[in-house]
């Protein structure tokens, strides 16, 4: 869908190079100086702003309100990106440049052109004529678990602050998402005990040990891609992957200690917990066997993430039905996990729309096209005067 307006306003491409710039890498980088800037804009607007900190103080979520703590809607953006190491980018990848109607950048589709669009409209927002509280939002380390987000909600509830609605600007190309699946991000740490490799047999081979288990994972997978799906989303059903492998020091050496992560994205309609049942009790399996030869053999699965999955439900018909008539269009179902899970779970009736593609989004030579920032300007600014 394309915009009436063929180029973005001069604010939105002054405020995606002040946030390109800051290399926000998630949990490995401050957001603070991006955010020093952004406060600065939207106290001169009027907003009230409050923060909440990571445990190092060294990032923080910004949420900023207008009009009133109660109703409005809440336009929600992550500030952290991911990293470039080991990416062949043809330009400098924290510079914002332009070829054609395309800007490159880090972070400019996931999701930073979603923010600027979202300063430079408010900066033109007749606020004198605003019918309906406006929020913002700016968390951080949404790509490693949604982290940030967390402490803004716990915030929220404890000081009463509720919007009616939250838009999540994550690249759908201003289609409005209604649901998404929900993502458990899982780590197993098989600890056998080392021998030479020559009494194989003698001690617990952790790596053999890993990869039955893995191979437990495929079955299930297999067996998730046969059952019940969704045929709204491009793949239609849960899935389970093995993503990182590890183990080994030498050849001449069994292995003490193998681990890898695995991850699990479930429908809405899905119960992860039941999902991962059968692999629980097939480590439960294994390491009974381990312990029948070497006591001190262990398994260990932890969750590392968990994000719910997003909804479609009643309560979102409303800001849906405002997203269209602001000239967004409908979308469909997506397999990727956003904060908006979090959102709906915390009572906040929340669907996903923002301007790019998320093809584009973890790139090398990120991009996202004029028309689409143009695009996502146009649909906020009739969304914040409807």
């Amino acid at each position: 869908m394309e915009s009436p307006i063929r180029d973005c306003s001069a604010a939105a491409l002054s405020w995606l190079a002040h946030l390109v710039a800051c290399e926000t890498v998630s949990g490995a980088a401050s957001n603070l100086d991006l955010l020093r800037r952004v406060d600065g804009a939207l106290r001169g607007m009027g907003f009230a702003i409050r923060y909440t900190y990571s445990p190092d103080r060294q990032r923080a979520n910004l949420y900023a309100s207008l009009g009133g703590d109660v109703g409005g809607v809440l336009l929600s953006g992550h500030t952290d990106v991911v990293p470039v190491a080991g990416q062949e980018w043809s330009r400098p990848p924290f510079t914002l440049t332009r070829e054609g109607d395309r800007l490159f950048g880090r972070g400019v589709c996931d999701m930073k052109g979603f923010l600027a669009c979202v300063l430079a409209v408010l900066e033109r927002l007749d606020r004198k004529a605003l019918r309906r509280p406006v929020h913002v939002a700016l968390t951080f380390d949404e790509e490693i678990g949604c982290v940030g987000v967390r402490s803004l909600l716990e915030d929220l509830h404890v000081f009463g602050i509720r919007p009616e609605a939250c838009v999540v600007g994550e690249p759908t190309q201003m289609r409005v998402v209604r649901a998404h699946k929900g993502r458990h991000a899982l780590r197993c740490a098989v600890v056998g005990r080392a021998e030479h490799s020559s009494l194989s047999g003698i001690g617990v081979n952790a790596a053999e040990v890993a990869c039955a288990l893995v191979a437990e994972i495929a079955r299930q997978a297999d067996q998730l891609a046969q059952g019940e799906g969704d045929a709204d989303f491009y793949v239609p059903y849960s899935t389970l992957a093995v993503c990182r492998v590890q183990a080994g020091q030498a050849t001449n050496v069994i292995p003490e200690r193998a681990e890898f992560d695995f991850d699990l994205r479930f429908l809405p309609s899905a119960d992860p917990d039941a999902v991962l049942a059968p692999i629980h009790a097939h480590a439960a399996d294994l390491q009974r066997r381990m312990r029948a030869r070497v006591e001190s053999s262990r398994i260990e699965v932890s969750r590392r993430t968990a994000v719910p999955a997003l909804l479609p439900t009643a309560a979102e018909d409303a800001i849906v039905e405002r997203l269209f008539q602001a000239g967004a269009a409908r979308g469909s179902h997506v397999a990727f996990t956003t904060e908006a899970g979090l959102y709906q779970a915390a009572g906040i009736p929340t669907v996903v729309c923002g301007p790019g593609d998320i093809a584009q989004a973890h790139t090398a030579d990120e991009f996202i096209t004029l028309a689409q920032l143009a695009l996502c300007e146009d649909v906020l600014a009739r969304l914040l005067a409807s």
